[in-house]
């Protein structure tokens, strides 16, 4: 049998309680703009925390946002927005809140 807790709190309370699980989540991560605009292999492949097996599947991808122009080039950003459009379970992860007035 499934048991319902009711918990009050103000919506800063709720915004602290939020704010210290993001930053309790992303404290290994540097932040985005101390990132260079482009990485390296090595640095791609320690950002996303995989091995070199996987990093070489990935940069074999033709969507995978490789620069070759000046050498092998990954592009920050576009690397960043890669993963989230190519994540599995990023867009069908979900919490409900249910708000009791």
């Amino acid at each position: 049998m499934e048991q319902t807790t009711l918990i009050t709190l103000s919506v800063e309370d709720l915004r602290d309680i939020i704010r210290e699980e993001v930053d309790a989540a992303t404290k290994h991560l540097k932040p985005r703009e101390e990132l260079p605009h482009f990485l390296t292999r090595k640095e791609a492949k320690e950002l996303l925390r995989i091995n070199e097996t996987k990093m070489s599947e990935l940069m074999g991808r033709p969507d995978f946002p490789v620069c070759r122009e000046f050498g092998v080039k990954i592009y920050t950003d576009v690397l960043l927005k890669w993963v989230e459009a190519n994540t599995q379970g990023i867009q069908t992860k979900s919490t409900r809140i249910r708000s009791v007035s």
